[in-house]
């Protein structure tokens, strides 16, 4: 990584109910002592990033490609909004990761470590960028396409994540490191709120309709939630999507299957389960329901997704 002269730090400070800005001034002072030139490129505002981005790109696109490095430190949403930034036209633009939110989902899929000092020194030592796979779905009644690292879904997992986004204690037990709470207490609420809803599903031109689907999720790596392995096969290399779907059962039915998830993943093999690989996949709904791309809220509409894999480049 020694070529590279110009380090760009885009920051989110507000990830992680601040994690972010504290991570950063660590990373500043570690490149600091390296010697290392950098640029702080912070985000203030959601969708900023996606902003800040799209002008780096620009910029650095005039440089030669080996002098440049950009590294994020932020959350899955903001690594979510970077690749919105980098869209199609600059794929090819490598990036380095240093997870600084809540979740952490893409690092935990990626083996990147949570430390900030050890995630960067796993970005120095990168002598190549590494090709993943990542979700690219267009969504056909807004005919607009975009990108997730981790997830897609709609239904159960939406509102979930949804109404944990706004829970009023989500900044305060992120600073004492139980977001996993927010998100149980979520579950909580919603469950008994949420209701069933008719789906069909295209995977590799096969179609299946479902008339009580409750939980629906596309995934690209094991986890979600923050680390629950809704996934166990799933794979950032091989191509293909992940997709599953549960129906509306009891409370302490999904709480089993939740406990399967944590203990190896047998729940991939219980009754109520319904389990796909495909290269394609389509979710189409004919009523109105909560959708979500790496825990960012999306349009609340009837479902109309098309999903595949892309590639992007990190250094890991």
């Amino acid at each position: 990584m020694s070529a590279h002269e110009n380090y760009h730090l885009i920051i989110n400070e507000l990830s992680g109910s601040g994690k972010g800005k504290n991570v950063s001034k660590k990373i500043s002072k570690i490149l600091t002592s390296k010697h290392i030139q950098f640029q702080l490129h912070k985000s203030t505002y959601p969708g900023h990033t996606v902003e800040i981005t799209k002008t780096l790109v620009q910029e650095i696109s005039q440089q030669p490609a080996e002098t440049q490095l950009i590294i994020v430190i932020g959350g899955d949403g903001t690594l979510h909004e970077v690749l919105t930034g980098l869209g199609e036209e600059f794929a090819h633009i490598p990036i380095g990761y240093i997870p600084a939110g809540s979740g952490n989902d893409f690092a935990r899929g990626t083996g990147i470590s949570k430390n900030p000092a050890k995630a960067l020194e796993q970005i120095l030592a990168a002598q190549h960028a590494k090709k993943l796979d990542i979700i690219q779905y267009y969504d056909h009644n807004q005919q607009l396409k975009g990108f997730a690292v981790n997830n897609v879904g709609i239904g159960f997992d939406a509102a979930v994540v949804k109404k944990a986004n706004h829970s009023p204690s989500k900044t305060f037990l992120n600073k004492l490191g139980f977001s996993s709470l927010v998100y149980f207490a979520s579950l909580v609420q919603v469950f008994f709120k949420q209701a069933v809803f008719p789906l069909t599903i295209t995977t590799d031109e096969k179609v299946k309709t479902f008339e009580d689907a409750f939980l629906v999720i596309v995934n690209n790596h094991p986890y979600f939630g923050g680390g629950i392995p809704v996934s166990p096969k799933a794979s950032q290399t091989d191509g293909k999507l992940d997709l599953i779907i549960l129906p509306k059962r009891s409370f302490m039915n999904l709480l089993y299957l939740f406990a399967l998830m944590l203990f190896g993943g047998k729940h991939l093999y219980y009754k109520d389960v319904y389990y796909y690989q495909a290269e394609a996949i389509s979710l189409k709904t004919p009523s109105t329901i909560d959708s979500n791309a790496d825990g960012e809220e999306l349009i609340v509409q009837p479902i109309d997704f098309q999903l595949k894999t892309s590639s992007r480049y990190f250094w890991l």
